[in-house]
């Protein structure tokens, strides 16, 4: 289940700092602003997070779905969605498919 979502900067903004040249690379420009805005989890075998990260000073966000293992599987943080959202103001931060390929571990 999603828990509520949480504003302001918070403890995993560690987190978003690690996945932010692969979202640069899906959008395909970089960004001078990457702030984390607020948040969504879900727990499963590890932790979706669900972040709104202002990307522009005059309010433009993108909401990511990241993903971080279990220690016992060796951690781990991938990027699993990149919503764009050109937006001003306060659209929540919800969950949302899978919507990358990515790099991670098989685990058997």
């Amino acid at each position: 289940a999603v828990v509520s979502t949480q504003s302001g900067h918070y403890g995993r903004g560690a987190i978003v700092t690690q996945v932010k040249g692969a979202v640069e690379d899906h959008a395909k420009k970089s960004y001078s602003v990457f702030e984390p805005h607020s948040y969504t989890t879900q727990v499963v075998a590890g932790t979706n997070y669900f972040v709104k990260v202002k990307t522009a000073a005059h309010g433009e966000f993108v909401h990511l779905r990241i993903f971080e293992h279990l220690p016992c599987y060796g951690g781990g943080v991938y990027l699993h969605g990149v919503l764009q959202h050109h937006e001003v103001g306060d659209s929540a931060v919800d969950y949302f498919d899978q919507n990358m390929n990515f790099d991670e571990p098989q685990w058997d």
